[in-house]
Order: C-alpha cells, then sequence, then structure tokens
C-alpha cells in the first residue's frame, strides 16, 4: 500500500473519530447558519468519503499491475528481460523532489503539524467544548485553572481558553494564508513583467520594489492600519501587499536565467504572444524558489498578525486570535500563567513547523542536488 494511501485512510479514520464522538455537536452545528459551522460539518460528512474513494483508486492502481504481472506468469523468460532501463526512468524531477521531501523527517513532521492544524481549525466548531465568547457567571468561574472541564483553564470573563484558541486558529492561519497567496501572487506577476520584458521595464519596475523595501514591512503595517479600519479582509490585503517584493525579486532573477533558454527562444519564434510566454512557460519554471519563500512567509504573516492583535490594533476582541489572547495575557501572567502560555506555545509550534517545512522544501527542490540524483 502507498504511502498516499495511508495518509488517506488515517485522515478518513480521524474525520470518521471526530463524526462519532462529537455527534451531540454536529448534530447541533448542522442546522447553524453560520459559515464556519456549514463548513465544518459539511468537510467532516464529505472528507471521510473523498478518502476512502481516492485511498481505494491508489490501492488498485498498485494491485492491477502485479494482477497482470502474475497473469502473465513471468512471459519474459531467462536472457530475454529486455533492455535495462536508463538510471532515472520514470522518475521526473519533480517525483524525485517529492521522495526527497518525504525522506526528511524533520520537514514532514513540520507538514504533520500544519495539516493538523489546519484540521482544527476547519472543524472548531465541532471540537470547541464551549462558545468561544461565551460569558456565563465570571465571578465564580474566571481564571480556572486548567482541569478535565477546561483543559486551557479560562480567562478573567470566565471563557474557557481551549474553544477560544480552538477558533483562534482559524483566524490566524487563514490570515496568514490569504495574504501570502495575496504576496505571492502580486510578486509573481510583478517580477516576471520586470524580468522577462528587462530594459527599461526591468529598471522603473525594480526602483519601485527598492523605495517599497526601503520602509520596515513591519512598521509600513502599523501605519496602513493605523489608517484603515482593521477588518479581517483589510489585513489580509495590508500583509499581502505590503510583503510582496521578496518573492518578486525571486521571480524576476530567475525569469532573467530562463528566458534565455533555448524553449523560449523558440515559443518566441512560433510567434506566441508574450502573456503565454509568461504564463505558461517562464513562471511554471521558476516557482521552486517562491515557493520556499511562500512557507517562510506564512511563518512571518502568522507573527506578523500576532504581533499587530498584541500592540490592539489587529484583530480586535472578542474574536478570538492567538496574537490579541497573548495580549490578554500578558496582564495576568502572574495570576493566570495559562492564559498567555497557550497561545503562545501554539504560536511558536506553528512558525517553527512552517519553517521546517521550508528547509524541506529548498532541499527537495535544489537544482543542483535535484538534478545530481535525477541523472
Amino acid at each position: 500500500m502507498s504511502r498516499r494511501a495511508l495518509h488517506l485512510f488515517g485522515l478518513a479514520a480521524i474525520l470518521g473519530m471526530v463524526l462519532v464522538l462529537r455527534r451531540e455537536a454536529f448534530l447541533e452545528q448542522w442546522s447553524n447558519p453560520a459559515l464556519d459551522a456549514r463548513v465544518a460539518t459539511r468537510f467532516v460528512v464529505i472528507a471521510p468519503v473523498l478518502c476512502m474513494l481516492l485511498g481505494l483508486r491508489d490501492v488498485l492502481a498498485l494491485w492491477r499491475p502485479a494482477r497482470e504481472t502474475t497473469q502473465k506468469g513471468g512471459s519474459r523468460a531467462e536472457g530475454h528481460e529486455g533492455p535495462p532501463r536508463p538510471a532515472g526512468h520514470g522518475r521526473g524531477p519533480y517525483r524525485v523532489a517529492m521522495r526527497r521531501f518525504a525522506e526528511n523527517r524533520l520537514a514532514m513532521a513540520g507538514l504533520y503539524a500544519i495539516a493538523g492544524l489546519c484540521l482544527v481549525a476547519i472543524l472548531a466548531p465541532l471540537l470547541a467544548p464551549f462558545d468561544p465568547t461565551a460569558i456565563d457567571d465570571p465571578v465564580a468561574t474566571r481564571h480556572l485553572p486548567p482541569s478535565a472541564e477546561h483543559p486551557f483553564g479560562t480567562d478573567e470573563y470566565g471563557r474557557d481558553w481551549l474553544s477560544r484558541a480552538l477558533y483562534g486558529a482559524r483566524v490566524s492561519l487563514s490570515v496568514a494564508i490569504l495574504a501570502v497567496m495575496v504576496a505571492v501572487t502580486v510578486g509573481t506577476i510583478y517580477g516576471a513583467v520586470a524580468g522577462y520584458f528587462g530594459g527599461f521595464v526591468d529598471n522603473a519596475l525594480m526602483r519601485i520594489v527598492d523605495v517599497i523595501m526601503a520602509f520596515p514591512t513591519f512598521f509600513l503595517m502599523l501605519m496602513l492600519v493605523g489608517v484603515f479600519e482593521a477588518s479581517l479582509l483589510a489585513l489580509v490585503l495590508i500583509m499581502g501587499l505590503t510583503s510582496w517584493t521578496g518573492t518578486a525579486r525571486f521571480i524576476r532573477g530567475e525569469i532573467l536565467s530562463l528566458k534565455e533558454r533555448d524553449f523560449i527562444e523558440a515559443a518566441r519564434a512560433m510567434g506566441l504572444p508574450h502573456r503565454i510566454i509568461i504564463f505558461r512557460h517562464l513562471i511554471p519554471n521558476a516557482l521552486a524558489p517562491v515557493l520556499v519563500s511562500a512557507a517562510l512567509m506564512v511563518g512571518g504573516m502568522i507573527g506578523a498578525e500576532a504581533g499587530l492583535s498584541f500592540l490592539g490594533i489587529g484583530i480586535r476582541p472578542p474574536t478570538p486570535s492567538w496574537g490579541n489572547m497573548v495580549s490578554q495575557g500578558q496582564d495576568a501572567i502572574f495570576v493566570a500563567w495559562w492564559v498567555a502560555l497557550f497561545p503562545g506555545l501554539l504560536l511558536s509550534i506553528t512558525i517553527l513547523s512552517f519553517n521546517l517545512l521550508a528547509d524541506g522544501l529548498r532541499d527537495a527542490l535544489d537544482p543542483k542536488t535535484l538534478m545530481r540524483k535525477y541523472v
């Protein structure tokens, strides 16, 4: 059985356990009109079915060639095995890269941790034992230490800290990932255009990048967040549109080397328009460093969102995010240590996981080692 099939079956089993163990919460959230509740309940029903079907397809794909070989009865007699296959036959460079990444234990640990955090964020309405914003009896439930009923304790208003941490994962991860998508998209297109056309266009676009990079990114975020209302969408756009310059420089450098290759000259000779050459031939061949940069940027974006929320100008309470949870815990660090400890640990684990993922991608996609193993 392939590793991917094992992962798919394992994910289906985990989601099935969540559905069984949290069936009361599932039935309660099924009729909830809120978008997060609908996404969580539909995901926990549809995802296991898809995982099982994809896993069975992989198993059948592995079983079918073995059965055909058995039925042929060893048709290749001794001395008639055919010509030997060349080294690397059937293994493209990206397949080799995936295998190299899978052999990196730290990178796989980071990938598993990120997948688990994303799964927890999606299923937060089902996994959270309490309403994250409910204030029942703050006098009796204020600053309760970690226990079986409240594994992460409670805050000064008596709110369950585990529930707020689960919902805070959705906010922190979604803001960071969406901001990175904005930054990578803008930076990739901008850098590809600058590197492809070169000359005056390249000089003009790169000078704009130099001007933007002259301002410290975090302080530029602070200024823009202070000007505009700190809504979720505004925060994503501000963080994304102030962090694309590094990606633009990466892509520009790759495009400058790729545009002189023979396949690009052939595309020009065929009369293909510039947009086809850029988006179909150049950008796909220049994405390896961008993937590494994007993984690093997600960790940085999570830290930036936490810093903005810690300063009180990011995600505003009562909406939970790991940043404003840590900010809330600083005033009670000597009275209720758990209020700052648990969201701080989640922040550290998440950023470390994305850094490990980026290191694994960098090692797996290194052109020198990749081509040495491929050839």
